[in-house]
């Protein structure tokens, strides 16, 4: 009895059924002799039902396999070793995309010369390699691979869906004049450090960075990137570190000496609501990206910014979802460009724990005036704005809403909801 033989076959059964990879070795009548537990997972087979059977009775009669049957007649028939050719195996709708190599089984003859008894057959599954590869390109090379490795832990989402999400949008402020004040190269480097500087935070908290639009960032936080309940906290966190990298980098420029660096700065725009997500284009450039009324509120939200004298301004369905953790201060009842739906926009200020009195102050006493402006009691909110315009005489958004006071008081509409559908900047209601 060969107890070493033996030995040696359990063992080189044990390496097989151990591996990952699917092994076929295949001998030169075309029975199947050699099909490991990986095979078996793979090509949806039992091994011990494969094991000396003719390969073409177990495969050649099923079209799933045609690919790979291609393959392995090739080296089965053809004087040439075929290597890492890669080949789909179809499961329904579905299908498996596998790697295959092959090579020649060869013993020594009774006359010393090497001879051909078969053909071994080796394939991987890499499936989710192809998957990678496709959410790569769908999402740029910027995306935090944490990102790519979450969307296919969840699943691949192949279709466009209504999500529950949140947007925002960061723009550098006053890019016009740093172009005018820097030359190509110097301008180019203090956009990419902005850019740089704006995105790490997003990545930081699950977000999504979904384009670069000249010097504004949008970015997305929601399912199945970041938990449902979170995604409003997560957005407002990110707009917090942004400012908070942009008082960074501004130091920075001020230290080398870059003209007027002292004026450095950026606005946030943040909204929360339903959106399309979705793999959304033309099959020749599709993009994963969102769309919808949430976007363009950020985007508007980003712009008001600037005319309020915010950094950054939430829409109210984000500081609804926030929580405590965030100091806001209501500014305004509005219709923003492109909607004649009314919308409460708040000021980010900050994190609640970290707030000064007198920024609590502030908020306290413009919230209360601004409730005398929306029961269109002009006079109380002409008299509460003055005398906080007076205490915060640097504070634009007091001082565009005492101005808004004092021209209704003057000119009381016909008709008032306490929303405000002129410029936001202007003194004009629209009809």
């Amino acid at each position: 009895m060969n107890t070493s033989g033996n030995r040696d076959a359990l063992l080189s059964e044990r390496i097989l059924d151990s591996m990952r990879d699917g092994v076929i070795a295949i001998d030169l009548n075309g029975r199947v002799i050699t099909f490991n537990e990986a095979a078996g997972t793979i090509l949806l087979k039992n091994p011990a039902d494969v094991i000396g059977q003719p390969f073409a009775a177990e495969f050649m009669a099923d079209e799933r396999y045609d690919d790979f049957n291609e393959v392995v007649l090739r080296a089965v028939y053809e004087a040439e070793v075929v290597h890492s050719t890669d080949v789909k195996l179809y499961t329904g709708k579905s299908h498996r995309d596998l790697r295959v190599s092959s090579s020649f089984l060869t013993h020594i003859g009774e006359d010393g010369a090497r001879e051909r008894f078969g053909v071994v057959v080796v394939f991987s599954d890499i499936t989710d390699g192809r998957k990678r590869q496709k959410l790569q390109r769908l999402f740029g090379e910027y995306v935090d691979p944490r990102i790519v490795e979450q969307i296919l832990s969840r699943g691949e989402q192949e279709s466009s869906s209504r999500q529950d999400m949140t947007i925002s949008f960061v723009d550098m402020r006053d890019y016009t004049g740093w172009s005018e004040r820097l030359d190509a190269d110097a301008l180019t480097d203090v956009l990419n450090r902005f850019l740089t500087a704006v995105t790490k935070p997003i990545g930081e908290g699950g977000g999504i960075t979904d384009k670069y639009i000249g010097d504004a960032a949008m970015a997305y936080w929601g399912p199945p990137f970041v938990e449902a309940g979170t995604h409003a906290t997560d957005g407002c966190r990110a707009a917090l570190g942004q400012i908070a990298a942009v008082d960074t980098l501004r130091g920075e420029l001020i230290a080398e000496g870059i003209p007027s660096a002292e004026r450095f700065d950026a606005v946030v725009g943040v909204a929360t609501g339903d959106v399309l997500a979705g793999d959304i284009g033309p099959p020749s450039s599709r993009n994963f990206t969102v769309i919808g009324n949430a976007v363009n509120l950020a985007a508007r939200l980003q712009d008001l910014a600037k005319i309020y004298g915010e950094r950054i301004i939430a829409s109210h369905e984000t500081r609804s979802r926030a929580g405590d953790e965030f100091a806001f201060r209501e500014l305004d009842q509005i219709t923003v460009r492109g909607s004649h739906r009314p919308v409460r926009i708040h000021a980010l200020t900050g994190r609640s724990s970290e707030l000064s009195d007198k920024d609590a102050t502030l908020a306290h006493r413009y919230e209360d005036a601004l409730a005398h402006l929306y029961e269109g009691a002009f006079e109380p909110a002409k008299a509460a704005f003055g005398a906080l315009a007076g205490a915060y005489p640097d504070d634009k958004a007091t001082q565009l809403m005492f101005a808004r006071a004092t021209f209704l008081a003057e000119q009381p509409p016909p008709t008032w909801d306490g929303v405000w559908r002129g410029d936001a900047e202007g003194l004009a209601l629209s009809p």
